[in-house]
């Protein structure tokens, strides 16, 4: 799996993130990172500098999936209220 695909799965899950928390999905900070990580990191993941772009994507996914505004969390959320 390339990195690139690593960050995109990372962007989806911080939407639908946003989403189960009951916060606005999109907005305009939120898509300027969103572009300029995944220009980045797909930069980066092509040649002699791909295992460090899989190494970041990894990180950036682990980020997202233990924030605050993590899908995990927010199905926890939903579970523990019935």
């Amino acid at each position: 799996m390339n990195a690139s695909t690593i960050v995109l799965m990372a962007i989806v899950l911080a939407l639908i993130g946003r989403w189960s928390h009951n916060e606005p999905t999109v907005s305009a900070k939120l898509v300027v990172e969103a572009v300029f990580v995944l220009v980045v990191i797909a930069m980066l993941d092509q040649g002699q500098t791909q295992g460090v772009a899989q190494g970041f994507a990894w990180l950036i996914f682990a980020a997202v999936i233990l924030s605050k505004n993590s899908p995990l969390t927010g199905i926890a959320k939903v579970v523990t209220a019935k």
